[in-house]
C-alpha cells in the first residue's frame, strides 16, 4: 500500500483529449450495421418478420457492431498510453467499455423499464452526443436516482413495520433456555457501548 501510494504522488496519471483517438474504421463499422439495420426493416415492411423479431435482430446488429468499434478502438489505442493503463489496471469503473464509449460508440441503451432501446448511440463522447442521443443515455442515471430514492422510502416503512410489529414483545426472563445466540457480560463493550 505504502509503495503504491508513494510512486502514485511521483506520477500521476493524466488524460487529455489527444489520448483519445477515434479509430478511422469506425465509420465503415456503423454505416454497414446501418445497410443491415435497413434489410431487416424491409423484411418488416414487407411483412416478413414481427415487431419483437424486427427490435431482436437490432440489438443483435448493434450489439455486435458496439462490440467491433471497441475492438477498433482497443487496436487503434497507445498500449502505453496513460488511457489504456488506466484500462488494464483495473482503475475505470466500466473496464473498457468505458473507453470505447470514449473513441467509438456510446452503443445500445436500456429504458427505465429495462428494455433494450433498439435505436443505439452511434456517437461518442470524444465528438459529441445529439440532443436526442443525451437524452436517451439519461435514462440510466434517472431510474438510479428514482431507484435510490424509493429504496430509501421502502427500506424506512420496513422498519417502521418491524417496530410496530415487535413492540408488544417483552423480554423478561434471564434464561430462554436456548443454547443457541451469543454471551455478553457486563464489562463487555458492545458498538461503543458497556451493558
Amino acid at each position: 500500500k505504502s509503495i503504491g501510494f508513494e510512486y502514485a504522488m511521483k506520477s500521476g496519471t493524466t488524460l487529455a483529449v489527444a489520448d483519445i483517438t477515434i479509430p478511422p474504421e469506425r465509420k465503415p463499422i456503423i454505416d454497414e450495421a446501418l445497410k443491415a439495420v435497413e434489410l431487416v426493416l424491409r423484411d418488416f415492411r414487407r411483412g416478413l418478420l414481427t415487431e419483437q423479431e424486427k427490435n431482436e435482430r437490432e440489438i443483435a446488429i448493434w450489439q455486435e457492431t458496439t462490440d467491433k468499434v471497441a475492438d477498433a478502438v482497443k487496436k487503434h489505442m497507445d498500449p502505453d498510453g496513460n488511457l489504456s493503463t488506466m484500462a488494464t489496471s483495473g482503475a475505470t469503473k466500466g473496464g473498457f467499455s468505458t473507453i470505447s464509449q470514449l473513441a467509438g460508440m456510446r452503443g445500445l441503451m436500456a429504458d427505465p423499464s429495462g428494455r433494450i432501446i433498439p435505436m443505439p448511440i452511434r456517437s461518442n463522447f470524444r465528438e459529441g452526443l445529439t440532443a436526442q442521443e443525451y437524452f436517451i443515455s439519461t435514462h440510466g442515471a434517472r431510474k438510479g436516482l428514482a431507484d435510490t430514492a424509493l429504496r430509501t422510502a421502502d427500506a424506512g416503512y420496513l422498519t417502521r413495520r418491524l417496530v410496530d410489529i415487535a413492540q408488544d414483545i417483552i423480554i423478561n426472563e434471564h434464561d430462554c433456555g436456548t443454547h443457541d445466540g451469543i454471551t455478553i457480560r457486563k464489562a463487555d463493550d458492545v458498538a461503543g457501548q458497556s451493558m
